[in-house]
């Protein structure tokens, strides 16, 4: 597929990631909440379906006819209706099938959707790979790309019948509460979408598909990132939300998210750096080596943007949603100011910047925002800084290699000093060890 088909594939996926938050209305959080405390709530996740359902029809009716009078060609027309299928279907618009995963969540047992994820995405590459086959183009991508979820979101609804008797059904039971409720969450993912979407629609309306097509693919390698806090986070959900009163426990256990978040994004980062183009040139091949820069670029906004993320839940499990609101519309407004400046002269590269520093200014608000309610970060301390430092020095030293022998030296080198540096305390190694029954790694990694 050309870098312009590319383009027009990045733009309409933007915009209809944008829509699909109008659909969402920041009602998973708040069932993911209540489930939380109440495991029988079956009745107001099925309310919460279907708002989704009355919104999902309302938002396509009205992208159509928004759609005609901008006389939009047919190709688009099709591609951006078969997208719209994906809300429904898809996870990676976190929409219907995160609903549907909320009865995993609160029982501990991601295990079940996380693989059906990776199925999804498995089956997408499977049918990117045979292209060149088929002499497949554009429609077969994006075909591809929303119906290889189809396994994945029946066997979900089959696992949720098992083992939950869970059954749909159409009620709107709460809903004003709900609604309620989730309103400043609302407006909050509304803008992060708009923060991680927007910017590909700017870029295209201001420099055409070409340039689309090159952020786009600095964003895709980034893309499967964003499972993991979200693994992560909703580990650890449940346990907050039971626990709000024991501070002691919540602050060790958000010391240890924190860290192991940092520990994610950091190593990924750093190791991206160094090697942006060769990694960028074996995925995507020489055509799309302007992505480099904006890759990297991305990569370290994830380490702010992990951090705020957690921060976010952390929030929402203590009913201080309100914040997360204040701080989507400071992410927003810094992204959008920082484009607009710079796209006319630095094109992608300006893209993936202003990504970047508006994730620094979000990171800063979210630390304000800990430090107000007196939460522990007590996890940035002298050992912290040290095994940064370390491990950013050691990383470049070695990227002086050939790229293969790069990423398996500089990976084993951040495991290895995991241990020597003692990135984890004792408490910590503790917690992580317990929650893989490793009692016995435990006592081998104090000797």
């Amino acid at each position: 597929m050309s870098v312009h088909d590319f383009g027009v594939f990045g733009g309409l996926v933007a915009i209809v990631g944008i829509l699909s938050k109008i659909i969402d209305f920041g009602l998973g959080p708040i069932i993911f909440r209540e489930s939380s405390k109440d495991n029988s709530s079956i009745n107001l996740l099925n309310s919460a379906i279907t708002i989704r359902l009355l919104l999902f029809a309302a938002v396509i009716l009205g992208f159509n006819l928004f759609a005609y009078f901008l006389n939009y060609t047919i190709q688009e027309f099709v591609i951006s209706n078969t997208l719209f299928v994906s809300i429904i279907l898809s996870t990676r618009m976190a929409n219907f099938r995160e609903l549907l995963a909320t009865p995993f969540k609160v029982n501990l047992k991601m295990h079940y959707p996380m693989t059906l994820t990776i199925l999804d995405n498995v089956l997408f590459l499977i049918a990117v790979i045979l292209m060149p086959v088929f002499k497949g183009g554009i429609y077969y991508f994006v075909f591809s790309y929303v119906f290889s979820t189809i396994p994945g979101f029946i066997i979900q609804y089959v696992f949720l019948y098992r083992k939950f008797d869970y059954k749909i059904g159409f009620n709107l039971e709460k809903a004003a509460w709900l609604l309620k409720e989730a309103s400043p969450l609302a407006g909050f993912i509304l803008l992060v979408i708009v923060y991680q979407q927007f910017d590909i629609v700017l870029l295209t309306w201001m420099k055409g598909e070409y340039a689309a097509g090159i952020y786009a693919a600095a964003t895709r390698l980034s893309m499967p990132l964003n499972i993991i806090p979200t693994i992560i986070v909703t580990t650890v959900f449940p346990f907050l939300v039971k626990n709000l009163s024991d501070k002691r426990r919540t602050d060790e256990i958000n010391s240890l998210v924190y860290k192991v978040l940092f520990l994610i994004s950091f190593g990924l980062a750093i190791i991206i750096s160094f090697k942006s183009q060769s990694i960028i040139t074996l995925v995507f091949g020489d055509k799309y080596l302007e992505a480099a820069i904006p890759t990297y670029a991305i990569f370290w906004s994830q380490v702010f943007m992990f951090f705020n993320f957690f921060t976010l839940d952390l929030l929402t499990a203590h009913s201080k949603q309100f914040w997360n609101l204040i701080y989507s519309i400071i992410l927003v407004v810094a992204n959008t100011a920082l484009n607009l400046l710079w796209i006319p002269d630095y094109s992608a590269t300006g893209v993936g910047f202003s990504k970047l520093i508006a994730g620094f200014i979000g990171f800063v608000f979210m630390l304000y925002v800990l430090s107000k309610y007196k939460f522990s970060l007590n996890f940035i301390n002298k050992e912290f800084f040290v095994w940064t430092f370390v491990i950013a020095v050691v990383v470049f030293l070695l990227s002086y290699l050939p790229l293969i022998p790069y990423l398996i030296l500089s990976s084993l080198i951040i495991l290895l000093s995991l241990k020597y540096l003692r990135y984890f305390d004792n408490v910590e190694l503790s917690v992580i060890l317990r929650l893989i029954n490793g009692e016995k790694w435990l006592r081998l990694l104090k000797r």
